[in-house]
């Protein structure tokens, strides 16, 4: 395995991390679907303006637009579907980040279903995941069963993550990863726009100005260095094993809020179930990446 390939699913992987850090300071100023409205809108309208000025761009072919089509529909329905889980979760945001990082899962199921043989390793490491997830969520995740409509949210989050995982994989077999990022960032965008008009949710709130500057990170750091990252390395590594890269989100956040920024977040805990279940869950991460494409 290439150590670029290491050095990207890191660094795709620390830039994802600061999502919930933006998301979190920017509760109850702008609402959770204009925040990824214009996160998805940012990361599409960036890539445009690079690949109008790239010679060597090509557009996605035409036997691919139809899956490209699903999935930019399917990533702007995982961040609905995501935010809607956390609004009705709003005591148990643990259980929306454990059941809307289940998107592996899905995507190894898949894989199977449809006969791509599968390495050992992978189900090596989705079990030492498996594991650590637990560890770090068991002492706050909430069995009740009035939570059960937000848990099925944030499941069904997950499957739509999953199926662009699978499509992005067979996408980007004959795509470059700057064409399939610019147009699934669209496509989402185009599909949050039509939630919020349906919602009801002002796209311009005065928060959106305020807070202008850390939209622009979102749509840049977790998107474009995250996302886009994402769909580069789906070429190299199998869908399972790219999916699960979200899966160290919750401990790099947890490392973040603690060591670099306790002055904004102090209300963020670290705790020994935290750092075992997260290192065992980057040991996982480690144990998929080499892991290789069949």
């Amino acid at each position: 395995m290439s150590i670029g390939i290491y050095f990207l699913f890191f660094c795709s992987m620390l830039a994802v991390s600061t999502s919930p850090l933006i998301a979190l300071y920017l509760d109850n100023q702008v609402d959770p679907i204009s925040i990824a409205f214009w996160r998805m809108t940012i990361g599409a309208l960036v890539l445009y303006i690079y690949s109008f000025s790239n010679k060597k761009f090509e557009p996605i072919d035409s036997k691919s637009s139809l899956k490209t089509l699903i999935s930019g529909i399917l990533l702007g329905l995982h961040f609905a579907l995501f935010y809607g889980a956390i609004s009705l979760l709003p005591n148990n945001a643990t259980n929306a980040t454990v059941f809307g990082t289940l998107a592996p899962f899905f995507a190894l199921f898949i894989e199977i279903y449809f006969g791509r043989k599968i390495d050992r390793k992978i189900y090596f490491g989705l079990f030492i995941i498996l594991c650590g997830s637990f560890i770090m969520f068991i002492e706050k995740f909430n069995f009740n069963s009035d939570l059960t409509q937000g848990n099925l949210l944030a499941i069904l989050c997950s499957l739509c993550f999953a199926v662009v995982f699978i499509l992005s994989d067979q996408v980007r077999k004959t795509n470059s990863a700057l064409s399939f990022s610019r147009a699934i960032f669209l496509y989402a965008a185009a599909t949050l726009l039509v939630i919020a008009l349906l919602k009801g949710v002002n796209l311009l709130e005065q928060g959106v100005y305020k807070y202008k500057f850390f939209l622009l990170f979102l749509g840049i750091i977790p998107t474009l260095v995250g996302h886009s990252v994402f769909y580069y390395l789906v070429k190299y590594l199998p869908p399972t094993v790219v999916a699960c890269i979200p899966l160290g989100e919750p401990f790099i956040f947890s490392m973040i809020t603690w060591f670099v920024l306790p002055a904004y977040f102090p209300n963020q805990d670290l705790n020994s179930y935290i750092i075992i279940g997260g290192l065992l869950t980057l040991v996982g991460l480690f144990i998929l990446i080499q892991s290789k494409k069949k």
